[in-house]
């Protein structure tokens, strides 16, 4: 009879090693192609509402408030205090025919100035407590975009998840307690967890004035 090798422990284990380096390196990158797409997705929905907001105030003659009751319908925002300030919550999505939660199942939030949302003239601006702006950190080093009539955005993959990963997410957050919680919207690019600086995965668009007056215009709403 001829004696049979086979692999020992140590070879079969050697192997296993092997086998589990590949499949993590085919698993991170297979991880970050999906994120990649959610976020693509995410922003082409966002995209999408900025649209339907345009669409909304050419027939209505204004944007619409947001939804602070959770039932994708605009609560009324009509009070001349409102007209002041801006108003924010979740996005009033069965308004406008439009997704309600980005990639990650996350609802959309929308923060309006309350001043666009009454009657829209080429003058509306609002008054500087209802003044929306979107800057590249929390302490506002660079302007991104002033005066603007709205912003929506997504919390990302992370959500809401309480304390935020840093400053620049806890200007974005709508804890009612957050005392950042005001004007100010912060936009940059993507910071995953673990990285230097802390973790920034939120996704920021805004609804520019001059397009919003031009659309008006063209659609014979305003002079």
């Amino acid at each position: 009879m001829k004696n049979q090798s086979g692999f020992s422990l140590i070879e079969m284990a050697f192997v296993l090693v092997i086998v589990t380096l590949l499949l993590g390196g085919l698993l991170v990158p297979f991880a970050t192609q999906v994120e990649q797409r959610r976020i693509a997705e995410t922003q082409k929905s966002l995209e999408e509402i900025k649209e339907a907001l345009l669409g909304y105030a050419i027939t209505h003659g204004q944007l619409p408030c947001p939804d602070t009751s959770g039932d994708g319908v605009a609560d009324d925002c009509s009070t001349s205090a409102v007209a002041s300030k801006s108003i924010g919550g979740n996005l009033p999505w069965v308004d406008l025919g439009v997704a309600n939660t980005d990639a990650w199942g996350q609802r959309f939030q929308y923060r309006v100035n309350g001043a666009f949302a009454g009657a829209i003239s080429l003058s509306t601006t609002g008054t500087a407590s209802g003044i929306l702006r979107v800057c590249t950190d929390a302490a506002c080093g660079t302007i991104l975009a002033s005066n603007i009539p709205a912003v929506i955005y997504s919390s990302g993959k992370n959500g809401v998840i309480q304390p935020p990963g840093g400053a620049d997410e806890l200007e974005n957050t709508t804890v009612a307690t957050n005392t950042k919680f005001d004007n100010t919207f912060v936009s940059h690019v993507y910071v995953g967890p673990g990285a230097t600086s802390a973790e920034f995965d939120d996704i920021v668009s805004w609804l520019s004035p001059n397009i919003l007056f031009n659309r008006m215009v063209a659609a014979g709403k305003l002079p």
